[in-house]
């Protein structure tokens, strides 16, 4: 209820509505986002129609286990809900790729089409580095400040130089983004160093080991995040 009043706050084409069911009477397209262990029950109170267009969120969620949640609706999909889509930018996963989905969040990021669901599931798995992406920033960050260079300085400097990495490899082919580490170190320089200090650390195996590990152990369905 806070949130909805917050959005409803912010902006004139927000309505709240009464009550789950008031919202499939008035819409076409339904997005269904809530926690996974709630999707059954929320769903079995609900009467939709067949000409719905729904797309989950729910994470874990395919569209083939959906489809009987929300019978007789008869356009079903699943995505991949990321904070930045806030900034008009990241990757937005529509499966199966429903056209009117998609015309709807054209502009709001980079729609990638999947159509095997399996896909989603290791595409949700791929999205679990992001919180392990803003400590490696933090700690590069930290340490700048901590040898002496103002906090603003290391923040501006930091982020322009990771935006700038994800720029460049936005740009680059898939055949050159395997060369891309030799490229951007110097045989006996700085960034040599640091790479080769967390590969001989271990750091990028632990990082294939946790994907694994929410991969093939961890049941996303009950995942909040």
């Amino acid at each position: 209820a806070q949130r909805s009043a917050e959005l409803a706050a912010q902006s004139p084409s927000v309505r709240i509505a009464s009550s789950n069911q008031d919202v499939l009477d008035e819409s076409d397209m339904v997005f269904l986002g809530v926690l996974p262990p709630q999707a059954q029950q929320v769903c079995a109170e609900l009467e939709f129609r067949s000409d719905h267009i729904v797309a989950s969120l729910v994470a874990g969620l395919h569209p083939t286990q959906a489809a009987p949640l929300v019978a007789p609706a008869g356009t079903v999909c699943q995505m991949i809900p990321l904070p930045v889509i806030a900034l008009h930018t990241g990757p937005i996963v529509i499966c199966p790729p429903v056209a009117q989905v998609i015309d709807v969040f054209q502009g709001c990021g980079e729609i990638v089409a999947v159509q095997d669901e399996a896909h989603v599931r290791v595409l949700g798995c791929t999205s679990a580095a992001m919180s392990t992406f803003f400590e490696y920033q933090k700690t590069v960050m930290d340490w700048t400040v901590k040898v002496g260079v103002a906090p603003e300085t290391a923040q501006a400097y930091a982020t322009a130089l990771f935006q700038g990495l994800a720029t460049e490899a936005r740009a680059a082919t898939l055949a050159e983004l395997p060369h891309m580490p030799a490229e951007h170190e110097t045989p006996g320089g700085l960034n040599e160093h640091v790479r080769r200090a967390m590969v001989e650390s271990g750091a990028f195996d632990t990082l294939e080991q946790a994907l694994d590990y929410i991969y093939f152990h961890k049941n996303l369905a009950s995942s909040q995040d």
